[in-house]
């Protein structure tokens, strides 16, 4: 059975406007890993493309169609080892073509950082194509439990809120878009031939379809299923305008109409896009809130000495603390906060101490992670030094979220290349 991979949102500390700018500014590094397809040559390529996608010579708009891209040449190739594990071969060789083949398009077309080959898919290129396998039946998947349903829903839903992380901070699209354009919507055409209307906020057509096939699956996630109808409403009902406002400065129509259809859509796109804001906040929550009563409920039935344990005590207690992290504000009281770091603290000295008593010796990734840990604390009473000190706390709380996104990262790691610390 597949692992539902952690739902990560990026901490959203209301400090300062200062400091929200900063926290939505790197949504990308939330991003929690998503489940490989298991063939070397398909993750080499994957990965590989992603970090293309990622340069800066790639065009903003075009990211999200990328990504959709690459997501689903990773279901398929996922679902074609799946049904046939006989054709692992040949997908192995089809993933080292495509990876030639396309690594050549992009840099051409991006100058992008697009990795070449490594020498194992390269070796692949070099032998002869696998046909027997291509042409080896498949065999038709069981039919899946409702515990598989399940999983596989919420790691459907989980996809779709890390592509909405990665590619659309709305709150911080929708302040760029009122700087931007606060004088062109006042003045319109006083502005003179040189004025420019700038639209930023890119459409959900990706996301969109995601949810659409999420919401579809079989099985039924009471405390997610409510919220992800909502965001996909709220997204069905933003989509039109932001289409229509991205042709509108596209086609430099502003120049034109002297800035009337933006002047006549202002009015309609912010409620719209705040509305989509809180259905993706209320969304993201639903998930995480999930993801920690589950590990709760799983914490509880590890003895209470077990490096599992340990390791998932002090993962809970980081999580607890974010959450104390994101309802901070510029007056607020910080003691809640503080505490919460204070519990991070205890459970990761208790961690230290499990992991330096286990013989042999776990993967140095585990006490990376006590020590990015550690790293996160001590941003975290930066961030309340500062609130008390009435001064601006959106550095460290910048490397708060920094940091507490290389922890997930760690965590991940871990638990990976060590298997007396899985949960289970």
């Amino acid at each position: 059975m597949p692992r539902v991979r952690s739902a990560v949102r990026p901490p959203r500390g209301r400090l300062t406007a200062a400091c929200l700018a900063a926290v939505l500014a790197t949504p990308a590094a939330a991003v929690t890993p998503l489940t490989p397809v298991g063939v070397e040559s398909c993750d080499a390529f994957l990965d590989a493309y992603a970090q293309c996608a990622a340069s800066p010579g790639v065009p903003e708009p075009a990211r999200p169609g990328i990504r959709q891209g690459i997501n689903t040449m990773r279901e398929s190739f996922r679902d074609s080892v799946a049904r046939n594990p006989a054709a692992r071969p040949t997908v192995a060789y089809q993933c080292a073509q495509a990876h030639e083949a396309v690594r050549k398009s992009l840099v051409d077309a991006f100058k992008c950082d697009f990795p070449a080959l490594p020498a194992a898919s390269q070796a692949l290129l070099q032998a002869a194509p696998p046909v027997a396998a291509a042409q080896a039946p498949a065999r038709a998947a069981p039919p899946q439990s409702p515990e598989a349903q399940a999983v596989a829903k919420v790691n459907a839903y989980t996809e779709a809120q890390n592509h909405l992380v990665r590619s659309h901070p709305l709150e911080r699209q929708l302040a760029e878009y009122r700087r931007d354009n606060e004088r062109v919507l006042k003045l319109g055409t006083k502005l003179g031939a040189n004025a420019w209307y700038h639209f930023g906020i890119v459409d959900f057509d990706g996301v969109i379809d995601e949810l659409e096939k999420a919401v579809a699956l079989p099985g039924s996630i009471p405390e997610v299923d409510p919220q992800a109808a909502r965001l996909l409403a709220a997204l069905r009902d933003v989509n039109p305008t932001l289409k229509a406002l991205t042709r509108y400065q596209t086609t430099r129509e502003f120049k034109e109409d002297g800035y009337t259809f933006a002047r006549q859509q202002h009015p309609i796109l912010v409620p719209k896009v705040e509305a989509a804001a809180k259905a993706m906040d209320a969304y993201g929550t639903a998930l995480f809130e999930r993801e920690l009563a589950r590990d709760e409920r799983r914490m509880t039935a590890l003895p209470e000495d077990a490096p599992a344990r340990r390791l998932l005590a002090t993962s809970l207690a980081l999580r607890r603390a974010v959450q104390r992290f994101e309802a901070l504000g510029p007056k607020a009281d910080v003691a809640p906060f503080l505490g919460a770091l204070g519990e991070v603290s205890t459970a990761n000295r208790q961690l230290g101490t499990t992991l330096d008593g286990m013989s042999p010796k776990p993967s140095a990734s585990c006490g990376g992670y006590a020590d990015t840990v550690a790293s996160v604390i001590g941003h975290g009473r930066d961030v309340a030094r500062d609130i008390r000190a009435k001064g601006d706390p959106s550095q460290p709380a910048q490397l708060f979220n920094d940091t507490y996104n290389r922890s997930v990262r760690d965590l991940e790691s871990c638990q990976r290349s060590e298997t007396r610390v899985r949960p289970g």
